[in-house]
């Protein structure tokens, strides 16, 4: 629902909108290769469309145009659509759970800890997100989902950097920063001292810039921790202090 607006998925016909509570219906496809729509999901003036072979697909004038947005979407069937404030999570069929951070533009699968990747379903309740999978039902916290990584500069870099955590010591959160010179995908992981993974702060294909990611250590004992940035061939780790 959008306003006054009703929106309705089809299996056959594609999206329909009523503006009348349901009395009179309209089909609204224009731009929709296909009309077999398994899920629909509405962020602030955006309406999203799960289609079967086709992705996902944005309208942003209450259904009247459709435009593709599948750029990391590596499974097109998509089953189920659900919205947690900026951030939108769709379901495949084989291919488990992507995220979209930025209104589809770019997706990522975070299928950590999925077993089955063939999504019937998913749904968000405070701070966890479920997925109804045909090997049964699935929950993760949001937090552990959704990285917080924020481009800080496009400029192409002439090399690999991770730069010292600032603050350090922190309590209890810290920013990090790295820099990668070609597009690679990303790893940023939180060890004890023990060498035992605590957070996995980042994973997914990042383009040639600079980033920032502040980690919260909400939930760790002070102490000495280690984080390490694995991006292609590049890895390395640095030492910080969590003092509480």
């Amino acid at each position: 629902v959008i306003r006054t607006n009703i929106f309705a998925a089809s299996r056959s016909g594609g999206v329909f909108l009523s503006s009348d509570n349901g009395s009179n219906w309209t089909a609204v496809n224009n731009g929709l290769t296909n009309t077999n729509v398994f899920s629909l999901a509405v962020s602030g003036t955006n309406i999203f469309a799960g289609i079967s072979g086709g992705g996902v697909f944005l309208s942003s004038d209450n259904g009247s145009n459709w435009t593709a947005v599948n750029n990391g979407l590596t499974n097109t069937t998509v089953l189920s659509l659900v919205v947690s404030g900026t951030n939108i999570f769709a379901g495949t069929f084989g291919g488990g759970v992507f995220l979209s951070s930025d209104n589809g533009s770019n997706w990522t699968a975070v299928n950590n800890g999925l077993t089955n990747l063939f999504i019937n379903s998913l749904a968000v309740s405070g701070t966890n997100i479920f997925a109804g999978t045909f090997g049964g039902v699935f929950t993760s916290t949001l937090s552990d989902i959704i990285t917080d990584v924020k481009e800080i500069s496009n400029s192409i870099p002439n090399n690999f950097v991770l730069s010292q955590n600032y603050p350090n010591p922190f309590n209890p959160s810290t920013n990090i920063n790295f820099s990668v010179p070609l597009s690679s995908f990303v790893s940023v992981k939180v060890y004890d001292v023990l060498g035992k993974e605590v957070a996995s702060l980042v994973n997914e294909e990042l383009k040639a810039g600079s980033y920032k990611f502040n980690f919260n250590a909400k939930g760790l004992t002070s102490g000495v921790y280690f984080y390490r940035v694995t991006a292609g061939n590049f890895t390395q780790t640095k030492k910080m202090i969590l003092l509480r």
